[in-house]
């Protein structure tokens, strides 16, 4: 939950709400260079293609005219110690929203295998016959699965410690449905949770992007019932921190 908090900090601090005319909520490429460019280029970026044949900058794009965003992830877990305990991917797609510039929609879906004791939060102690009680082997992998819906803010954080045109952050917060395979048992669980995404990212052309991110999740997830289960005695308690590198495309 901390994760969380620390990075949703920086959404709710430097979301500009504020009411842009029309005319000057997309203006293009050569209206950004003649008026105003400390206003437009604040948090939007003037990005440009290089020609190899010529060796020059050209196809000049002003970002504030991107309008989808779709990406791919690899994750591993965020326990340094550790990384192989997690892998898996993401995919994410979001579409900028007409009214609040900064603000962006959409959903992901991600798959990890990963070990139970690297995701689980249920205290070992949490029970007799509660699910955290019950002890899995080291060297079984389990697969968890969610997908959702969520929203996020792009921003140049960083552009007030160091000159930037091409790195900007991404803060992303997503609602998913999860569902855990546990394969020592094979059961089910389902049940919903969070995703949290904190990204620092390169544009290195008018469309492309790659970069790192920081992602936490956090899930409760229970099981069918065997006989009369109580509810307790059936649920888990997931979270964990993974690591990624994203490629993605604006267009």
């Amino acid at each position: 939950m901390t994760y969380i908090l620390l990075l949703l900090l920086p959404l709710i601090a430097f979301a500009d709400f504020y009411d842009i005319p029309e005319d000057e909520l997309n203006p293009d490429s050569e209206e950004v260079l003649i008026k105003k460019p400390e206003k437009y280029l604040r948090h939007e970026s003037m990005i440009y293609d290089l020609d190899t044949d010529l060796g020059i900058k050209d196809q000049r794009r002003y970002t504030g005219e991107d309008r989808n965003r779709l990406s791919i992830s690899g994750h591993v877990s965020g326990n340094y110690e550790q990384f192989g305990d997690l892998f898996g991917g993401d995919i994410a797609y979001l579409r900028r929203s007409t009214r609040y510039h900064q603000l962006w929609w959409g959903a992901q879906f991600f798959q990890h295998r990963t070990y139970f004791d690297a995701i689980s939060q249920n205290p070992a102690n949490s029970g007799t016959n509660s699910e955290g009680s019950f002890q899995r082997p080291g060297d079984v992998r389990n697969t968890v699965m969610a997908a959702g819906l969520g929203v996020g803010y792009r921003f140049k954080l960083l552009l007030d410690f160091f000159p930037t045109e091409d790195v900007y952050e991404n803060i992303d917060v997503f609602v998913n449905g999860v569902q855990l395979n546990e394969s020592f048992i094979d059961r089910e669980y389902r049940g919903y949770g969070l995703t949290a995404n904190y990204g620092i990212h390169k544009r290195t052309s008018t469309s492309f992007f790659w970069g790192g991110k920081m992602s936490y999740n956090f899930a409760s997830v229970t099981r069918r019932p065997i006989v009369n289960e109580p509810r307790k005695d059936r649920s888990l308690t997931l979270g964990w921190l993974s690591f990624a590198l994203e490629l993605g495309i604006f267009f």
